[in-house]
Parts: structure tokens; sequence; C-alpha cells
């Protein structure tokens, strides 16, 4: 699947009042006014209503609530809604259809979904992502590649400085930058990105358990080969043996005291015991019945999980099927059978059967809105299946050392039951402390064995990592390997068309000089001619070698279905930094030529003051040109 995204209508409200509403098309779209008339404020709206992350809003901007955005992703309609605020991370609000039905709708149709990706459920980039055709990121340690990060290279706005690739940002990483370029290049996805991320968090990890280890071996080293396990096990073997031979004496002293009377200690401890007892049964009857219930809702849920994966799978199949064979046209009731009458319209805006008029790409975002739904549904179920196997295994370690106690209380209850106060009290207090002080010893042999067992675990742990960490290096080795090829076919393209670009440009203005090689760099965002990074003495050369490099990224993709870029590109400053109009004119041309002469859909939103005159009062403009006296925005006053 192609990945391709469409802008079709953007409206700005402000309360009840349309602050701005104009509608979008295929290829070429421009956006005409003078200096000051409220451009760079629509293309803002158009990089926000998309996934942009906007804090900061001109001042007319900012008296807007929300903006509304009806978008083809893939072939999907979408209606995406977003409130206007200057806190970041905004939620954006969908509605699978059209603007028209989405404005008329229920709002309990419309979906909210987050800017960050939920423990379960979608983020909106990720609902996006799949409607557009771009490969998810399945691994949650790359969830912050989102639409917001690809929009910064797919917008160029007049803010960022001119010799960057990238929209500027905070806590900017190099990964996440190489990530995006090698995503909308093609190159293989999140794959390299993730594994470099999984190895930071491997080595993070080992180095922590790596600190814990050494920290509980000097404690162990205290006991010398004490808490070698084999040592540790002979000993509690031997300490049991002492204390049982003990019980046996106490119990044969017992049945000897025929006369015994019970004391009033007796008597207490006897009470005490079988309250312990009953308390002991209870708790481990308890966690016996959890475990039990839970480990049926576990495997409930395992065939509900199973079965929602069927679901996927045989809806996948069924929506591809219909999309390649089109509608099943009935002859007959599927209710009773008898034959149906032709009242309806037979074309492909009407349904066959009930006649219901549909949209164009009505089908395709039905089909993933309940994709969609199904997946969520999957998700949440595994989520809570891990949570549910995670509190049955605690539930059995509790019931390992309930079961424990109770054999305890069970042995000690026998023994309260047998010793009644006697004349023999005295002789039982001395075996009694003596189990006592063996009972003691065996604790604190099992806490020494838990500790060889804590250090052993820990030094499995520590080696199992070090080989995750060694067999990730070599799938990142590989990885780069394998990406090598992919990488010098998409790069050189990018190349060969930014060259082409840079030769068309106006000699009596170039800075360029003899072009024999670009070279660019994700990672470290930056841009070389003949290896010199912004070697471009004007600035308004700069301007034309920053946009050159975006829009031979957007002709590589026209080209090439390998590209992951959406076939969309917004410009806000092809004529930024005192261009002349001749220069500006010339390179609007290459845009529109460029667009023209791809044979896949595509869509480039650009503003300009200063229009190429063939160009103005065609269909490529959108709205009105604009003046500071009749603005992008309608209204303007905070009282408005």
């Amino acid at each position: 699947m192609t990945a391709h995204l469409k802008l079709n209508r953007l409206s700005v409200h402000r309360g009840r009042h349309i602050l701005y509403d104009e509608l979008f098309h295929d290829g070429v779209n421009i956006i005409h006014g003078d200096n000051g008339s409220g451009k760079s404020t629509i293309a803002d709206f158009i990089y926000f209503a998309l996934g942009g992350d906007l804090r900061e809003w001109r001042k007319e901007a900012a008296l807007a609530d929300y903006v509304l955005a009806e978008v083809t992703a893939g072939k999907a309609v979408l209606t995406l809604k977003r409130e206007i605020s200057d806190t970041g991370g905004r939620p954006v609000q969908i509605f699978f259809g059209t603007y028209e039905n989405a404005v008329t709708a229920d709002l309990r149709t419309w979906e909210t979904f987050p800017y960050r990706r939920p423990e379960t459920g979608y983020s909106f980039s990720q609902v996006l992502f799949n409607a557009i055709g771009i490969p998810e990121a399945i691994s949650d340690g790359v969830s912050n590649i989102t639409m917001h990060q690809l929009l910064r290279v797919l917008y160029s706005d007049q803010l960022t400085p001119i010799q960057r690739i990238f929209r500027v940002e905070s806590f900017d990483t190099w990964q996440t930058r190489q990530a995006v370029g090698d995503l909308l290049c093609g190159l293989g996805g999140y794959d390299l990105y993730a594994l470099q991320l999984f190895v930071r968090d491997l080595e993070k990890e080992y180095n922590d358990v790596s600190t814990r280890l050494k920290s509980l071996i000097a404690v162990a080293s205290s006991h010398g080969d004490g808490v070698l396990i084999e040592n540790i096990s002979a000993a509690v073997t031997n300490t049991v043996a002492r204390r049982n031979t003990l019980h046996g004496e106490m119990l044969q002293l017992l049945e000897r005291a025929n006369d015994a009377v019970f004391s009033s200690e007796a008597d207490q401890l006897v009470k005490r015991q079988r309250r312990d007892l009953a308390e002991a049964k209870s708790r481990a009857a308890a966690l016996y019945d959890q475990i039990e219930t839970l480990e049926f809702e576990i495997t409930d849920a395992e065939q509900f999980i199973d079965h929602l994966r069927e679901a996927v799978d045989e809806f996948d199949d069924a929506s591809s099927t219909f999309f390649a064979l089109g509608a099943v046209r009935f002859e007959f009731c599927p209710s009773c059978f008898a034959p149906l009458a032709s009242a309806h319209v037979h074309d492909e805006e009407n349904c066959h059967l009930c006649g219901t008029t549909t949209a164009a790409g009505h089908d395709e975002t039905r089909a993933l809105a309940v994709k969609l739904d199904l997946e969520m549904q999957i998700n949440e179920s595994v989520h809570l299946q891990t949570e549910r196997e995670r509190l049955v295994a605690n539930l059995k370690a509790q019931l390992r050392t309930a079961n424990a106690t109770l054999k305890t209380a069970l042995a000690s209850s026998e023994l309260g039951r047998r010793s009644a106060a006697s004349r023999f009290e005295n002789v039982l207090a001395d075996v009694s402390r003596k189990i006592g002080y063996l009972d003691r010893e065996i604790e604190q042999l099992q806490q020494r064995g838990a500790l060889a067992e804590q250090i052993g675990r820990l030094a499995e742990e520590k080696s199992v990592l070090n080989a995750r960490i060694s067999e990730m290096k070599d799938r990142i080795s590989a990885t780069e390997t394998s990406q090598k090829r992919r990488k010098a076919i998409a790069f050189t393209a990018i190349a060969d068309k930014m060259k082409y670009l840079l030769s068309r440009d106006l000699a009596e203005h170039s800075d360029f000089g003899e072009v024999d090689a670009i070279t660019f760099d994700f990672a470290g965002d930056w841009i070389a001619i003949n290896g010199d990074k912004n070697r471009v003495g004007s600035a308004s050369g700069m301007v034309v070698l920053k946009n050159s490099f975006l829009l031979s990224m957007f002709m590589a993709s026209l080209s090439d279905e390998k590209f992951n870029l959406p076939r969309f590109m917004l410009m806000d400053n092809i004529e930024d930094k005192g261009m002349v109009q001749e220069r500006s004119w010339n390179f609007q041309r290459l845009i529109v030529e460029a667009s023209n002469d791809a044979t896949v859909k595509n869509q480039i939103i650009f503003s300009t003051s200063k229009i190429a005159p063939e160009l103005a009062d065609t269909q490529y403009v959108v709205g009105r040109k604009y003046t500071k006296a009749s603005r992008t925005l309608r209204i303007l006053s905070a009282n408005s």
C-alpha cells in the first residue's frame, strides 16, 4: 500500500463563528496573500490539525476555539477535530466519515484519541499511520515516532532555521531524527531505531543487575562457604532431623502425662494455637479460590482473544474480497427469499438493497473503524490477561507461604492439644526451648538460602542480559547492512532530483556554482553541497537549498512506492529572506511541474505573496487573495 495523505477541507471555529473554511484539492494548492495577511496562520492550523504539537500561537490564531480538517488517509475519509490550546500534547477527536456528516453527527459517534500512546487502545498517530499506510511502531520504546515527528519534515515553516531539515523542538535526539528520515525514505520502518533503544535499555538493566549482585555478594562474603546452596541444603536437612527427634521426645513425654491438668497458661496457649490454625486454613482456602477463579478467567479470556484475532484475519480477508469484487447484488430477499423489485438506482453511490446513498470512501472508512475497534479490543484483552497472569503468580507465591504457615499451625495445634500442663511442664519447656532454637536456626538457614538463590538468579540474569546485548548489537549491525542498499537507492534519488532543481535555479541569482555531489544526514540535521554543509552565501540561496531538498524528497516519493512519505508537503517559506520575485516564481513553476508530472496522487500546499503571474486566479489557488485589510481569519477581535 502506497502511503497517501490529502487535506480535503479545513475550517477554523470560534464558538458558532467560522473564522476560515476552504476546500483543498489534489496536486498544487496555493495560499496567496500579502505579507502579514495571515497565510502562515493557516499553515500552522493545517500542521496542528494533522497532528503537529503547537503551543505558541499567533495573536489572531489564539482567538480560535478549535480546528476541523477532513482528510483522505489511504482510501479512508476521516474528519479530525482539535481544540486550540497553549498546552502541548492535545488529543484529537476523529469522526470516521466526511466533514458534512461529521458536523451534523451525534457527538457520541466521535472518538477521542490521545497524543501519547496509551497502555491500551490507540493514539491518534497510530490511527492515522494505520489509515495512511505508514508502518506502525510495534514496540512501546519507539512510540514517540508520531505524526508530529513526521510533520517536522513535511512542514517547512518560517521560524525554523533555514539550514535545518527538521522543525526545531526541545529535547530532540539524533536517534529520533534518524528514525524519521529512515521511515520516510522506506529504509525498513522502525527496526534499527527500535534495536538501538532496546540495547540502551538492556545496558541500563545490565548495570542495575550488576550493582545489585555486587551488593549481595558483599553481604554474603561474611558467611564464607556458608552461603553455598549445597552447604545450606545439607545444614537445613540436618537441623530439621534434629528438630523432628526433639518433637518425637516431646510427644512421648506427653503420652505419659495421664494426670495432666491444664494450667491457665497452657489453656491460653491452646486457644491461641487453635485461632492461628483457623486463620491459616481460611487464608489458604481464600487464596486457592482466588487462584482457581483467575485461572478460569485466563482460560476463558485466551479463547476470547483467539476469537478476536480470527475475526481480524477473517475481516481482512472479507474486506479484501469486497473491495476486489465490489458489493454483492441480491436478486432475492435474504430474509424471505422473495424476488426483489428493482426499486433502487443501480449505481455506485446507492446501496442496491436499501437505496442508501454512500459517499466516496465510505466503505473504506467504515472498514478502518471496525478493524481498529477489533484491534483495540485485542490490545485491551491482552493487557488484562497479562495483569491476571501476574496476579496469579503473586497469589501462588502467597499460597506457598500460607501452606507453610498452615503446616506449622497444624503441628503446633496438635502439639498444643496434647501439651496439657502437668508435672512434666519443666521438662516440656526445656524441650520446647530447644525446638524453638532449632526453628530459629532453620529460619536463618532458609534466609541464607534465599540470599544464595537471589545471588544465583541475579548472576544468571546478568549472563542472559549480556548475551542479549551481544545478540542485539549483532542484529543492529545486520540491519544496518541490509538497509545500505535501500538507503543508497533512496538517497541517490533525492540527491539526483535536488541536482536537477538546483540546475533550474535562475542563473543570475544562483549561489550554488558547480554541483558535483549533494549529501545530507537526517541524524545530524544538515545538507551539504560538494561536502560543504550550508555553503551557500546568501540567505535566499539557503531558502532555495532547503526547499529544493524537501521538494526532492517529495518528488522521489512520487516515483518510488517504497517511500513512506505520504505524498504530501506543506511549505510556508519558499520566498523567505528577501528573495526576489522572479526567483520565487521560478521555484513555484518547478513545484507545479513536479506535481503535474507525477503518475500518483499527491498534494503540495504552499503560501506566497509573490505568485507567478500564470498561476494567479487559477484552479491552483485556494480561496481568495488575502490582504492586511481582508485577512485569512474573518474574526480578529477578542470580543467578537
